[in-house]
């Protein structure tokens, strides 16, 4: 036993004194090549190990390699790679020089391409990673809004989890999506709107982009025009957004964690009117109505229901409105070796929204690795999973919405009676039975019953509407590289979605609950796929020195598949359990569903060409199949081109020094719009149908072999300036996107037998007729405005966008009747319309003339421009003297000149950064709108509700000079849509204010860290405007209808957030 244990030690010591006898230590310093100064933070790598270090804060460093030697590669960002052999020194210093191609802007222009910034001839923007670093949005879409020229992102409201609008170059379409298609790492991704059955205008949409977590994008690349996004074929008419997500290093480990917490709060609402206001204003509607002899005494007075001995008053938006609270903790880790490298990170946010009962909760986490076992050999993976729970609520266009009820809801009804429930009258409204009044002054007989709204508080806590969505990302690559210059590159990717939306609705609330009479259970269940394989081909080379060509070819198929179910139930065998398992009818409504599939196949190449960095040539060619048009043209081509010219490489700009840079750049191209198009919408559909007792089968759509993707014609012509040694930076561009074969529904003959199953009325084709251009110039100006010796920068980005929108042609060419204002070739949606000659999204309204201030009436303007005014008492129109009259009709209704959509918008971003401080200033701007106010219209309403406090400048008396007509009870013909509800939606937005700080690299040495910052941002922490509402940024509408865009009705103002947040890499 002792001769082992002897033996034993014996080996162990010899191979200790091989071990120390295979290795040595070398040491050295790094500095930059320039100045002199030690450059910290560079990686050494032993080649073909993982053993490496890092420079410290003075550029030393100390490594152990083998006795042997080997080569060390030194690498750093923004400076050249530089490989080092060994040998037998035991010292090794070195004077790394700066890269002047790495420090140029990369813009990615898909299927293994990217070019430098300086050298595209494409309009692009670029939107770095520091821009979305730790931004306490709901997904990163939201912090791109002012970001970048071009690009116009509207968000809908401050509910949590509604996705916001993006438009780059205005909308570019009237019936199909505007939405621009999103391509991540290289994959492109489901084009979905909205993914909820029932909840289509509320808070509860799903917003598919929230899935990204914005700290995992390395960069965002987005296209505007033919020649940069010509290779995406028939999805690129609205533009491309291409998301980098971040990849390992070689030789790079890093560990980071991050976190903020924040708090959200309302800072616009609704100025409403307190208990005593409101008393005075609804007995004046009720005496306005009916006369002295009306005993208003009984209409709205002091209570005390609650019995706490006072009158009760309530403000009710203190009831529905809470102060907000986020939380999120993030964790990343990132590394390699010239072999392998890797990127995972884990995210968890929690969301309470400054709704009561609004809440969501994500998580997620994202794996991407890339393996190179050989030099012609790459392969790797890029994964994310993403899962989200939204307890959402309804708000607008619901009678139960929480701010429909809590801005109309009397504040002389308490919150809870006197037993501690909630005040709730018979019919489930808040206090609505309690005064009434009835009347038999007129031909009908009619009880009028004080404020016929739901309970706010009673909204928020008795309805359910939340969705359970989970979300995977992931695709696989391998390339190889025969060849030098050639790689041939082989993509599977796949998008898998589900959705469960689950709503209840209550019985004592206004909705099909209480129609049902014991409240509804519905769940929708939507599973979509989508499965992505690219393959193509790279080759760059040089020749001849000067001459630099890059090309691309390959083919790409996908395949989407959709599958969505719904169902009821009702009757609960117990009340406190609602759900569908729990329900003994489901009768009510029957299940429902549906289910889809469409194929999508390219053939796709582009070829750049450049010489001598002088003279640029860009070409590129897409023909796409897609199974959902007509057999006819169910294939399209896309074609596009563009030509640049650096004339600072010319000879006779050499004299000109101040000027670095100057290119000049054309292109133009074709591209389709397929955003949006129904899975068969050309083909003839058949549905079940019933007469008279007899099951048959009718045709329930009429197929259009011919229907094809909506074209756009897209020509830019722009400059890249760089001035005064790259302090000046500017991106000129004017752009005209000629858009055609627009999909509309064209009329036909009813006697044709062709079915409309929305409009029974109405026949129509679905056909490609309809036309519209948008053109505009685009600005973006950087600029570093002072930089000094000791460290301190001050740098400013300004962009400027101005977009002229006109219709040119419609479904029909139909003359306009004599008489009629209105164009019967117009697309109609509600009061806005798309009408040839004018913008997309006119309003179509009677001109408001102000109120008559002898007697009170409200006036409006007929089509001959004389004044009609509306005695609310008498219920009859007046002509300005006083003499009976026709009513305004659709014949006196005028267009507006403006739409809801800005025709300029940019933004303006200043940076002050002192050694470690750094601060941040970031102002957005829009107008050349107008809005339509539908919650000041509902807020100034003569019914049994409160209103504003514009209501107290109401006429009252002969002689009184004001804009709200004398209050009469139920008049609803004062208060019509019109002219006097639009505002210019003109605004300046205090965006965001960040400062941080980065503390010292000595202090990071002593603790083994590279980097810790911390900080603290301010969001919409102001806004300068004109606009009477709560917001003049947010939109309504969510379900990206082009027409009905710029209409705020009631939609939950976007709050202002204070954040602080903590950074720490190792």
């Amino acid at each position: 036993m002792k001769k082992i244990l002897l033996m034993s030690i014996l080996l162990m010591v010899s191979f200790l004194h091989g071990a120390v006898a295979q290795s040595r230590t070398i040491s050295g310093r790094v500095t930059d090549r320039q100045t002199g100064e030690g450059l910290p933070g560079v990686t050494i790598l032993l080649q073909g190990t993982s053993n490496g270090v890092s420079t410290n804060a003075d550029g030393t460093y100390t490594l152990s390699v083998p006795s042997s030697g080997g080569t060390l590669t030194f690498s750093s960002i923004g400076y050249v790679n530089v490989d080092r052999v060994i040998g037998t020194d035991n010292q090794i210093n070195l004077a790394m020089a700066p890269d002047t191609k790495q420090l140029q802007e990369v813009v990615v222009t898909g299927y293994g391409g990217s070019q430098d910034v300086k050298d595209i001839t494409g309009s692009t923007a670029k939107i770095s990673e520091e821009k979305l670093l730790n931004q306490p949005v709901q997904s990163f879409d939201q912090a791109l809004t002012g970001r970048a020229a071009g690009v116009q992102i509207t968000n809908p409201g401050g509910a949590l989890a509604d996705g916001v609008a993006i438009r780059i170059r205005g909308a570019n379409s009237i019936s199909n999506s505007s939405q621009p298609l999103i391509v991540i790492d290289g994959v492109p991704t489901n084009q979905i709107s909205n993914a909820n059955q029932f909840n289509t205008g509320n808070g509860t949409r799903y917003n598919t982009l929230a899935d990204i977590n914005p700290n995992d994008i390395e960069s965002v690349d987005v296209l505007k025009d033919a020649s940069a996004a010509a290779i995406y074929g028939s999805r690129a008419a609205n533009g491309v957004v291409i998301i980098t997500t971040k990849r390992g290093k070689a030789g790079q480990n890093h560990v980071s964690v991050n976190s903020y917490i924040g708090v959200n709060e309302v800072v616009r609402k609704p100025k409403l009117l307190n208990g005593d206001q409101f008393i005075t204003i609804q007995n004046e509607k009720a005496f306005n109505r009916f006369g002295a002899g009306t005993p208003t005494s009984v209409i709205a007075r002091d209570t005390d229901f609650n019995g706490d001995g006072k009158p009760d008053r309530t403000d009710w938006l203190k009831e529905i409105f809470r102060r907000g609270f986020s939380q999120n903790y993030q964790v990343a880790i990132s590394g390699g070796s010239d072999k392998a490298s890797y990127y995972g990170s884990g995210d968890w946010t929690d969301q309470k929204g400054v709704l009561v009962a609004n809440r969501l909760r994500r998580g997620s986490v994202r794996l991407n690795l890339d393996l190179q076992p050989t030099k012609w050999l790459k392969a790797g993976i890029s994964s994310s999973y993403a899962k989200t729970l939204n307890n959402g609520v309804l708000t607008d266009n619901y009678l139960a919405g929480a701010t429909v009820s809590g801005y109309n809801a009397a504040p002389i009804f308490p919150v809870r009676d006197a037993s501690g429930n909630y005040f709730l009258d018979s019919f489930g409204n808040l206090g609505g039975d309690v005064f009434t009044i009835g009347t038999t002054n007129y031909p009908f007989y009619r009880t009028y019953r004080l404020n016929a709204v739901n309970h706010p508080s009673a909204v928020l806590a008795y309805q359910r509407n939340d969705n359970t969505s989970q979300r995977l990302l992931a695709n696989g690559y391998v390339t190889v590289e025969p060849l030098k210059g050639l790689k041939l590159t082989s993509r599977f990717g796949a998008d898998y979605l589900q959705n469960f939306e689950d709503q209840y609705s209550d019985p004592r609330l206004s909705g099909l609950g209480r129609i049902l009479g014991d409240g509804l259970v519905q769940v929708n269940d939507l599973r979509q796929n989508l499965w992505n394989w690219a393959n193509f081909a790279n080759y760059t080379h040089t020749f001849a020195e000067n001459h630099n060509i890059d090309l691309t070819a390959g083919v790409e198929y996908q395949v989407e598949t959709q599958t969505q179910i719904s169902t009821y139930a009702a009757n609960f065998a117990d009340p406190k359990f609602k759900e569908i398992l729990s329900g003994l009818s489901t009768e009510a409504l029957q299940a429902d569903g549906s289910r889809f599939s469409r194929g999508f196949e390219s053939y796709l190449a582009r070829a750049n060409y450049s010489f001598g960095n002088r003279y640029y040539a860009s070409v590129s060619f897409r023909a796409d199949a897609d199974s959902r048009f007509g057999t006819n043209n169910r294939r399209g081509y896309f074609p596009g081109g563009s030509v640049g010219w650096r004339l600072t490489e010319e000879e006779f700009m050499k004299g000109l020094t101040f000027v670095n840079d100057l290119k000049l750049r054309a292109s133009y191209g074709v591209v389709g719009n397929s955003a949006g198009i129904a899975a068969y919408a050309a083909r003839t559909q058949i549905g079940a149908g019933q007469y008279a007792d007899i099951n048959g089968l009718n045709i329930t759509q009429v197929g259009n072999p011919d229907l094809a993707w909506e074209k756009s014609k897209k020509l830019d012509i722009g400059a890249d300036i760089s001035l005064l040694t790259d302090r000046i930076g500017m991106t000129l561009d004017y752009f005209d996107n000629d858009i055609s074969d627009l999909i509309l529904d064209a009329p036909a003959l009813r006697t044709t037998g062709i079915p409309n199953p929305i409009d029974y009325v109405r026949t129509v084709v679905t056909k490609n007729i309809g036309s519209m251009y948008n053109r505009g110039f685009e600005a973006t100006i950087n600029t570093t405005n002072l930089q000094t010796s000791d460290g301190f920068r001050w740098t400013t980005a300004l962009n400027f966008t101005g977009v002229k929108n006109r219709i040119t042609s419609l479904a029909t060419n139909l003359p306009v009747p004599e008489g009629q204002s209105a164009n019967p070739n117009d697309v109609v949606f509600q009061n806005q319309r798309a009408s040839v000659g004018r913008r997309l999204g006119v309003y179509f309204l009677p001109e408001w003339a102000g109120v008559n201030p002898d007697n009170g009436n409200a006036q409006f303007r007929d089509a001959n421009g004389n004044i009609k005014q509306y005695d609310a008492v008498q219920r009859i129109w007046l002509t300005a003297t006083g003499e009976p009259t026709t009513p305004i009709s659709t014949s006196d209704f005028k267009y507006s000149e403006k739409s809801g959509y800005p025709t300029w918008f940019g933004g303006f971003d200043n940076t002050f950064s002192y050694k470690g401080l750094e601060l941040g200033v970031f102002l957005q701007y829009s107008g050349g709108n107008l809005l339509y106010d539908a919650t000041r219209a509902g807020l100034l309403t003569n019914y049994y509700n409160n209103n504003i406090t514009e209501m107290l400048d109401r006429w009252q008396k002969p002689g009184d000079q004001t804009n709200v007509p004398k209050p009469v009870l139920q008049d609803n013909v004062s208060t019509q849509a019109s002219t006097r509800w639009l505002e210019k939606g003109d605004f300046l937005r205090m965006r965001q204010i960040s400062l941080g700080y980065n503390l010292p690299k000595g202090v990071l040495q002593r603790f083994k860290l590279s980097n810790v910052r911390v900080y603290g941002l301010v969001q919409n922490a102001f806004v300068i405007t004109g606009y009477k509402g709560t917001d003049p940024e947010v939109n309504s509408n969510r379900d990206n209808s082009n027409i009905a865009f710029g209409v705020d009705n009631r939609a939950v103002p976007q709050p202002r957030s204070y954040t602080v947040g903590l950074n720490l890499s190792l």
